[in-house]
């Protein structure tokens, strides 16, 4: 007691210091009750009676990349969400031929299964022939430098094209070229020609160059020739349902 008296900050702190500790303790074990538990909690219980095998999934993928404009088909299962991503080529048109490339997604599940899981299906476009034209530009948008028109993407190392070219002409040419350079004044128009296993693509680019007055104001500018923007698409299947829903019709 005589030690208490005379040290009496000494054991107020260590007394405030300890029951922190042992609050702050029972406060984490409070919130933190169930961080030992399985991710799903329960949710997955008897999904080893309708597990999708990998016959199923091969057979589904190998079903989808028979279709019209299909280059590539990945399947991948979390929790009770199948998820399918297809990825098709630039000649694949936008509507219920594409969205019905999920139909053979739920066919090639058992009752029980569609019963059981959710499905989701992605559907991107793969962009092959998209042109970019870069430089300076004045204030009226006109490019002022010499201009270089290329490939949006790296044409040379995308494992889906056959072949490509890129020319100051309409007139389809392969010629391996994957950039264009334009030095001279006027108004041109690159195309740009790339073919992959499902067909031929062509895109264009129009480019104003003009030299620039003294004093103009310069910008660095890129501009791209248009995409469809339909892509990407989804479809949800939630289970023991029919049929999709698509983000593009919601």
């Amino acid at each position: 007691m005589k030690y208490i008296k005379n040290h009496k900050l000494t054991v107020f702190i260590i007394f405030v210091y300890t029951i922190t500790i042992v609050g702050g303790y029972v406060v984490y074990n409070y919130f933190n009750i169930g961080s030992n538990l399985p991710s799903y909690g329960d949710r997955l219980d008897g999904i080893d009676a309708v597990k999708i095998t990998e016959e199923q999934e091969n057979n589904i993928k190998a079903k989808i990349s028979e279709q019209t404009n299909v280059l590539n088909v990945n399947t991948n299962l979390s929790g009770r969400t199948f998820n399918v991503v297809i990825l098709v080529g630039d000649t694949a048109p936008y509507g219920n031929d594409i969205k019905g490339y999920a139909n053979f997604v739920s066919e090639g599940l058992t009752p029980e299964q569609n019963n059981f899981y959710d499905l989701q299906v992605f559907i991107y476009k793969k962009y092959h022939c998209t042109l970019t034209a870069s430089g300076k530009t004045d204030e009226d948008g006109n490019f002022t430098n010499n201009v270089v028109v290329k490939f949006k993407n790296d044409i040379n190392n995308d494992k889906y094209v056959i072949a490509y070219g890129i020319t100051n002409s309409e007139t389809k040419d392969y010629n391996k070229k994957s950039e264009f350079t334009i030095n001279d004044d006027g108004e041109f128009v690159i195309y740009g020609f790339t073919q992959d296993k499902l067909g031929e693509s062509s895109c264009s680019i129009k480019v104003v160059k003009k030299t620039a007055a003294d004093g103009a104001v310069l910008k660095d500018t890129t501009i791209n020739s248009s995409d469809v923007e339909s892509f990407p698409i989804i479809g949800y299947k939630r289970r023991a349902t029919e049929g999709f829903v698509w983000t593009k019709d919601r």
